[in-house]
């Protein structure tokens, strides 16, 4: 539904019983100060436009009985989001470096699913002591905007969580990182927008739990691309798209 003027009404305040509210796409600019009286939320999706800043004022704090969480996609500038005490919340989408505090992720132990957008300013080493009580992670999702964010290359940024089963890159890298720096338990990865020019293939076959990868829009730039012998030994489906600069690729027998 569209509202009047891209403004939630603030009469939604007044539906303190509410349990669920979703604002998927609903061109939104502005949210009223009368949500923080929905302190029974589990679930609440404020992914409400693409494109288009949201003022987002600071009451997503106190809904402490949060299970779910999407933030809009794009924020105010000065827009600073606490939620540091959302300790039940399970998934939590859009997360932003630039907007929420690093920190904060430090007490959602129960988190099981997490998407990250990452600013400018920020690297996945200054990310990974506020990851660390994670261990519940299943799915970690890392993206940036591709005009806004070019790191190079992920440093030594090790995803060391045990329970992780899914990855989700879409920030720049000039390779991929070592198998060791993977999760030991990794089923599927998705890469994008990374302008890899050193073949990710010779390292992803390596990862004997895989089974799906995605390289996508842009993931990788050279022109050629080697699966080995006896590679991806679990591996079911393989998804190549957008790849422009691709020329080559080989496949061994056996891999």
């Amino acid at each position: 539904v569209k509202f009047e003027g891209g403004n939630l009404p603030s009469s939604i305040g007044g539906l303190i019983h509410l349990r669920y509210l979703c604002l998927h796409k609903a061109g939104l600019s502005h949210l009223p100060s009368t949500m923080r009286n929905l302190k029974l939320l589990l679930y609440l999706n404020l992914d409400v436009a693409y494109g288009e800043p949201v003022h987002v004022p600071n009451v997503l704090k106190e809904m402490l009985e949060l299970r779910y969480l999407s933030l809009p996609l794009f924020m105010h500038d000065k827009t600073k989001l606490e939620l540091g005490d959302l300790v039940n919340l399970e998934r939590l989408r859009a997360f932003s470096t630039q907007h929420n505090n690093v920190k904060d992720l430090l007490r959602m132990t129960k988190l099981r699913s997490l998407a990250i957008s990452l600013s400018e300013s920020f690297t996945f080493e200054t990310l990974s002591s506020s990851l660390r009580e994670l261990r519940n992670l299943e799915m970690l999702d890392f993206f940036s905007l591709p005009e806004t964010y070019m790191v190079d290359y992920m440093g030594e940024f090790v995803l060391d969580f045990i329970h992780l089963k899914e990855l989700v890159l879409a920030v720049r890298m000039s390779k991929i990182p070592d198998q060791h720096q993977f999760p030991p338990h990794l089923e599927h990865i998705d890469l994008y927008y990374c302008r890899m020019e050193e073949d990710p293939m010779p390292t992803l076959e390596k990862l004997l739990h895989l089974n799906s990868v995605e390289l996508r829009h842009h993931a990788f730039v050279g022109r050629k691309m080697v699966c080995s012998k006896g590679g991806f030994p679990r591996l079911c489906a393989l998804n190549i798209s957008e790849e422009l600069e691709l020329e080559e690729w080989i496949v061994e027998e056996g891999s």
